[in-house]
């Protein structure tokens, strides 16, 4: 019965839905092929090594922390990466523009504050690619922690080191 209740008017309905499904589906179609047409240049993918990894660590014995945050970002330029989270270890991006880049992490006890210099060196790739930015140098200028324990200091193009150890 509910077929016969359709009728014509149905008709214009389910017709408006395909057409919406097919502008969505011509949009993915555009999207993938820009993707594709970056990939052309594969020596242009990930060139900066903007990426740093920092851990969370109990002050009392050096093992891993588990810390409640309420956000983290960046304090300038203003960015919030995350809001209401559980860690024990993140991988944040530097500003490869800037010669340091200043975070806070909002806890339930208060906002902690670690700022980081590094050189950034911008080096040309190609015509295509353009510039890369080369960071190295990294170290600790300030924090508000307990005690902050650079590792490496130089950071990488993916996510996966560890630079940082922060003890609370």
């Amino acid at each position: 019965m509910p077929a016969q209740n359709l009728g014509l008017p149905g008709i214009p309905y389910l017709y408006a839905v395909n057409l919406l499904m097919v502008k969505k589906a011509a949009w993915l179609l555009i999207l993938a092929i820009l993707a594709a047409a970056c990939l052309d240049e594969p020596d242009c993918y990930l060139l900066n090594n903007q990426n740093i990894g920092i851990s969370f660590k109990k002050l009392e014995n050096s093992s891993a922390d588990t810390i409640y945050l309420t956000g983290f970002g960046t304090v300038e330029p203003p960015l919030l990466f995350s809001d209401d989270t559980i860690i024990s270890k993140l991988y944040l991006p530097l500003n490869y523009f800037q010669d340091e880049t200043s975070f806070f992490f909002e806890s339930e006890e208060g906002i902690d504050f670690l700022r980081l210099g590094y050189v950034s060196q911008a080096q040309f790739v190609s015509v295509n690619c353009g510039e890369k930015f080369v960071l190295s140098s990294l170290r600790v200028l300030e924090h508000t922690f307990d005690s902050v324990r650079l590792i490496t200091d130089i950071p990488t193009r993916e996510p996966n080191t560890i630079h940082i150890e922060i003890f609370q």
